[in-house]
C-alpha cells in the first residue's frame, strides 16, 4: 500500500472514530434526558476501482421501536380517554355523596319521609307540620344543587374541549415547523436530524393524549398525520380547528348535528386540507381527551341531568295527583264506570281497558291536552301502548271523545260516554250497550289526576311545583314536556311555606288529629309504580325500567355507583396496557451505560490503531525525506 494511501485511510478513520466518540458521548450525558433516544452511526469503507481507500460515517439514526411507538401513542388515546371519564364521573359521585353522608340525596330524602311519618302520627303538632315543609324545602334545595353540580360539569366539558382545541393547534404547529427542519437539515445527507425528530415524537405523542392519531413517514424523513378514520390533520400543511365554545351550559343545552338545533359548541377544520369537515358531526374524533369531553358533555352528564329531571318529575307527580279507579255504573241497556276528574288538567292520563264485540282486548291510554296537536304514543315509557288525546278545549266533552276512540278502535258503537259536574265534582262515565248479546264491554277506568288545589278535599295536593310554571309537574305544559330542567327549578309550593298546616289539612273540616294525608303522601311515594323512560339510561325501550319513586331513586343511585366502578376498571386496566407499552417504549430508546462504555472502548482502540498509522506514515515520510538530502 503507498504511504499516501495509507494516510489517507487512517485520518478517514479517525474523523469517523471522532463522529462516533462524539455520539456515544452524547447517548452517555443524556443517559437520563426525557424523550431522547439512543442514537447510533454506523461507517461504510469508501472504495474506488475495487480498492478500498477509506472509510466514512453514514448518518446518525435513532434506535426505536416503530411498532411499538404506534401502540403505546393509541393506547395512550385510550387510556386519555378513560382516566378523562373516570375523573368526571368521580366528581359526580362525590356530589351526591356517600350513603351514609347527611347530604347525601338518600339520606335528605329520609329525612323527608321520617318527618312524614312523624307527621302522620302527631299530625296536629304544628312544629312537626313546620318540620315537615323545612325537610321539602331541603330535598328541593338538594335536587336543585345537584342540577347545578351536573350543568357545571358539562359547562367544564365544553371549556375543556375549547382548550383542547388550542392545545391542538399549537401542537400540529410544533410538528409541521419541526418537520420543515428534519427535511431541511436532513437533506444534506450529513447532518443528524435525531435531536429533531425527539422533538417532534414529543409533539406527537401528547397530541395522542388528545385524539386517536395514525402517523405516516413521509419522503425525506417528514410525516403525515390523520385521524383513524382517515380524516387528515397534517400533510406538510397542519389543519387549523376551530370550536364555537357557547358561554352558559344548562340543561336545555344540547349537541345536534344539524344546527339550527344546536347550542353546545362542535369542532371544525376551518383552515387547511379538509376545511369545512364538522369533526364532531363525522364522528372522527373516537378516542383521547376530546373524545371523552364530548361524550360526558352530550351522553353521560345528559343522562345524569334527565335522572335527576325524572326523580323531580316522580317526586312532583306522585304527591299532586291521584291514582283512581273507576266505580261500576249500569242502567238497565248499559254497564261501565263512573270517575271522578275533578281536575283533569294537559298531561293527566285516563286508562281504559276493554274488549270489542269481537272478544279481543285491548287498552288506550288516554292524555289530556289543550288543543294543538294531540300527544303520540311516545307519551308514555310503555312498549306498545296506545295514546289518544282528549282535548279539553273542544266543545266535545271527553266522554264522547273517549267513546269515540274506543268505537273506531273496535270498528264498532257499542261504546258511550257523557260528562256530569255537581258543584266542584266533575265525572265522566263510560259505558257499553249490553244489547244485542253480542257487544263490547268496558273492563277498567285508572285514572292519574291532579289535585285542583290545596283543599279540594283530596289526599294528594301540589307540594312540589315547577318554579317556572307556578304548577305541579304532570308532563304537559302549554302542549310540550317541560321535564328538561325540572330538578333545577323544582320548589316547594309557596302556600304550603307559608301555610304548613297543609300539609294536613285536606279540607276544610279536617280535624286537627286526622293523618290521612301524610300517609297518603307516604304511601303513594313507597307504593305507586311508574314506568321510566329508557332516555334516562336506566331499562330500555322493550322493557322500561318499573318502579315506585323510593325505586327509581334508589336505581338512580346504584347506577351511578356502578357506572363510576365500571369507568374505573376501564380506566385501571387501559392504564396496566399502557405502562407496560410505555416500559416498551422507553426500553427500545434507552441509552445502556454498560453498552456505551464498551463502545467508546473499541473506538478508542480503533482510534490508537489509526494514530499508530499515521505515526508509522510519518516515519516512513521522515525516512524518505533524509534519503534524498
Amino acid at each position: 500500500m503507498a504511504v499516501s494511501s495509507a494516510l489517507s485511510t487512517a485520518l478517514s478513520g479517525i474523523r469517523t472514530t471522532q463522529q462516533q466518540l462524539g455520539v456515544a458521548s452524547a447517548n452517555i450525558a443524556n443517559a437520563k434526558s426525557t424523550g431522547y433516544s439512543r442514537q447510533s452511526i454506523s461507517s461504510s469503507a469508501l472504495v474506488a476501482n475495487s480498492r478500498v481507500y477509506g472509510v466514512e460515517a453514514n448518518q446518525v439514526t435513532r434506535e426505536i421501536n416503530l411498532l411499538v411507538q404506534k401502540q403505546w401513542r393509541t393506547s395512550t388515546a385510550n387510556s386519555a380517554y378513560a382516566e378523562t371519564r373516570v375523573t368526571a364521573l368521580s366528581a359526580l359521585d362525590s356530589y351526591w355523596g356517600a350513603p351514609n353522608s347527611s347530604s347525601s340525596l338518600n339520606s335528605v330524602y329520609g329525612a323527608f319521609t321520617t318527618t312524614l311519618q312523624k307527621l302522620a302520627t302527631t299530625p296536629g303538632d304544628t312544629a312537626t307540620q313546620g318540620s315537615a315543609v323545612s325537610a321539602a324545602q331541603s330535598l328541593v334545595t338538594r335536587l336543585n344543587q345537584l342540577s347545578g353540580d351536573v350543568q357545571s360539569l358539562r359547562q367544564e366539558a365544553e371549556s375543556n374541549i375549547d382548550n383542547a382545541v388550542s392545545r391542538v393547534n399549537s401542537l400540529l404547529t410544533t410538528i409541521s415547523e419541526l418537520d420543515r427542519q428534519i427535511v431541511a437539515v436532513g437533506a444534506g445527507g450529513v447532518n443528524s436530524t435525531a435531536g429533531l425528530q425527539d422533538k417532534r415524537d414529543a409533539a406527537v405523542d401528547e397530541l395522542a393524549e388528545y385524539m386517536d392519531i395514525h402517523v405516516t413517514d413521509q419522503t425525506g424523513g417528514a410525516i403525515a398525520i390523520s385521524l383513524t378514520d382517515g380524516t387528515q390533520i397534517y400533510d406538510d400543511v397542519p389543519v387549523t380547528l376551530s370550536f364555537d365554545q357557547q358561554g352558559v351550559v344548562d340543561a336545555s343545552s344540547v349537541y345536534s348535528t344539524d344546527d339550527s338545533q344546536r347550542s353546545l359548541g362542535t369542532i371544525r377544520i376551518s383552515s387547511g386540507p379538509g376545511a369545512g369537515i364538522d369533526l364532531f358531526k363525522s364522528g372522527s374524533i373516537r378516542s383521547g381527551k376530546i373524545a371523552a369531553f364530548k361524550e360526558l358533555r352530550d351522553e353521560t352528564l345528559v343522562d345524569a341531568q334527565a335522572q335527576l329531571d325524572t326523580i323531580a318529575a316522580t317526586l312532583s307527580k306522585a304527591t299532586s295527583t291521584r291514582q283512581t279507579s273507576g266505580t261500576a255504573a249500569t242502567t238497565a241497556t248499559t254497564a261501565g264506570y263512573t270517575l271522578d276528574v275533578s281536575g283533569l288538567t294537559e298531561g293527566n292520563t285516563l286508562k281504559v281497558g276493554y274488549t270489542s264485540a269481537a272478544g279481543v282486548k285491548g287498552s288506550i291510554t288516554f292524555v289530556a291536552y289543550n288543543g294543538g296537536t294531540a300527544p303520540g304514543n311516545t307519551f308514555t315509557p310503555e312498549p306498545g301502548d296506545t295514546v289518544v288525546g282528549i282535548d279539553l278545549t273542544s266543545a266535545t266533552d271527553i266522554g264522547t271523545q273517549i267513546a269515540n276512540a274506543l268505537n273506531t278502535a273496535t270498528g264498532g258503537t257499542d261504546f258511550s260516554g257523557s260528562v256530569a259536574t255537581a258543584g266542584s265534582t266533575t265525572t265522566v262515565t263510560l259505558a257499553a250497550t249490553t244489547v244485542p248479546a253480542s257487544h263490547g264491554t268496558i273492563n277498567s277506568v285508572v285514572g292519574e289526576i291532579s289535585a285542583p288545589s290545596e283543599q279540594a278535599g283530596y289526599q294528594t295536593f301540589p307540594l312540589f311545583i315547577d318554579g317556572s310554571t307556578g304548577k305541579a309537574y304532570t308532563g304537559l305544559t302549554g302542549g310540550a314536556d317541560t321535564i328538561t330542567g325540572l330538578a333545577a327549578r323544582l320548589s316547594v309550593n309557596p302556600k304550603v311555606v307559608a301555610d304548613p298546616s297543609l300539609t294536613v289539612k285536606y279540607g276544610s273540616g279536617t280535624l286537627s288529629g286526622d293523618g290521612t294525608r301524610p300517609q297518603a303522601i307516604l304511601d303513594a311515594l313507597d307504593s305507586r309504580t311508574y314506568s321510566y323512560s329508557a332516555s334516562i339510561g336506566i331499562g330500555s325501550v322493550t322493557t322500561p325500567f318499573k318502579g315506585t319513586f323510593e325505586g327509581l331513586l334508589s336505581q338512580v343511585i346504584n347506577t351511578q355507583g356502578a357506572l363510576v366502578e365500571d369507568a374505573q376498571n376501564v380506566a385501571d386496566g387501559q392504564s396496566v396496557v399502557t405502562s407496560n407499552l410505555k416500559e416498551r417504549y422507553a426500553n427500545s430508546r434507552a441509552v445502556d451505560l454498560d453498552t456505551e462504555l464498551m463502545s467508546l472502548i473499541q473506538l478508542q482502540t480503533s482510534y490508537s490503531a489509526n494514530a499508530r498509522v499515521l505515526s508509522v506514515a510519518q516515519e516512513l515520510i521522515d525516512v524518505l525525506m533524509n534519503t534524498f538530502k
